[in-house]
């Protein structure tokens, strides 16, 4: 591949991916409500000798650009949903949709796949294989999520797909990326624990039984999982995130419900810990007088990166973003991705794309009202898509 042409013909699109980015950035939609978003993106795709499937597991998109062969498949992901967050920021083209934020950066992960269809797409005779793009609703929308539903509703079929790769914005340096071959996240199980008890006067507390004490010793408790129960070179964690009950500053509370997130590294620990905190649950609930439920969501699992195909990629980087801004991870991140379920269906390479400069300094945290990627890092992803693609199909 001539990298000099490569750049030319992103130079000629970049200008139109930035304005659709700013387009969607102010217009951020929920999990599940991508409508205006799913929208713009065929409205784009329309332009281009792509063959289109939307609506799939609602507002998603699949696009097939045929090459020369059916050798082979790759697929490119982007996730397209927002969050339930506040934008803070001073920028011209802020959300104008309250308490709803482009805070992860999909719009990002959008842009970059539409901006890679349009230059794959003036390659297209160069391609000795097919490449089908992935727009994807809900990967905010945990346990459940959307790449799930569109696996179910045949995406790595007709033609079926080899090879996947996705990637995500990040707080490292724009102009580089991390990698982390083999398990790359964690896998983001869900919990929500309700307690039983039985209202009385505060004066009278022994007629009572008291849901708020209780829930206080099952959230001391529950720490004691990971550091009585696993070895100290594995990790794990258990957040209690919300907790809710009582009635009244003088009232026993006879309800309190304790919602958190669990999350490992392993399928082992995970079922370690969910048989622990079962255990932990419904003894000192019982110990007390009370009773108490455990609702344990499996949510998504690791990420895996196929080592092989890492190497690959990392290879192919190497040549474009130079070796220093290759980062290599040594241990993956505890983040819940539902890429994760294409990585269990076929070998997979998931990284994590710089966005952060001079620009937007300390502003790059993930889930922050405050949230700004660097616009540079559109450009940054769409090479790197093409590279991979190139490298595979020709």
């Amino acid at each position: 591949m001539d990298l000099k042409e490569l750049e030319k013909v992103i130079d000629k699109y970049i200008d139109e991916i930035i304005e659709f980015r700013r387009d969607i950035h102010s217009h951020p939609e929920l999990s599940g409500n991508e409508k205006r978003t799913s929208e713009k993106v065929i409205e784009k795709l329309k332009k281009l000798p792509i063959d289109l499937i939307s609506n799939v597991n609602g507002y998603g998109i699949i696009g097939n650009l045929k090459g020369n062969s059916n050798k082979k498949t790759i697929l490119l992901r982007g996730d397209m949903d927002a969050l339930p967050i506040n934008e803070v920021n001073d920028l011209p083209f802020i959300s104008k949709n309250k308490n709803i934020m482009h805070a992860c950066g999909h719009d990002m992960h959008t842009s970059i796949l539409l901006g890679t269809a349009y230059v794959l797409s003036y390659f297209k005779d160069k391609l000795d294989g097919n490449v089908k793009f992935m727009f994807q609703p809900s990967e905010e929308a945990s346990p459940i999520g959307g790449s799930k539903g569109m696996i179910a509703e045949g995406l790595l079929e007709n033609p079926k797909v080899d090879e996947a790769y996705a990637l995500h914005v990040f707080e490292v340096p724009t102009g580089s990326i991390a990698i982390k071959p083999g398990v790359a996240t964690s896998r983001s199980d869900r919990i929500d624990i309700e307690i039983f008890g039985k209202s009385s006067h505060a004066s009278l507390p022994a007629e009572g039984r008291d849901a708020i004490v209780v829930a206080g010793n099952i959230i001391t408790s529950v720490q004691t999982i990971i550091s009585r129960n696993m070895p100290p070179n594995q990790t794990a964690v258990i957040t209690i995130g919300k907790i809710t009950g009582g009635s009244r500053y003088n009232v026993l509370a006879d309800y309190v419900k304790l919602e958190g997130t669990v999350r490992t590294f392993s399928t082992e620990n995970a079922d370690m810990i969910r048989e622990r905190l079962q255990k932990i649950v419904e003894d000192i609930a019982s110990a007390y007088g009370c009773s108490a439920k455990l609702n344990y969501q499996n949510g998504y699992d690791f990420v895996y990166n196929d080592p092989e195909l890492s190497e690959l990629a990392i290879k192919s980087l190497n040549e474009i973003l130079g070796k220093k801004n290759v980062l290599i991870q040594s241990n993956p991140l505890p983040a819940g991705e539902d890429f994760s379920f294409v990585t269990k269906k076929v070998p997979s390479v998931f990284m994590w794309l710089g966005t952060e400069s001079n620009f937007n300094k300390g502003k790059c945290t993930l889930h922050s009202p405050e949230f700004i990627a660097d616009e540079a890092s559109l450009r940054v992803g769409i090479k790197i898509f093409c590279k991979l693609v190139f490298d595979r199909l020709t």
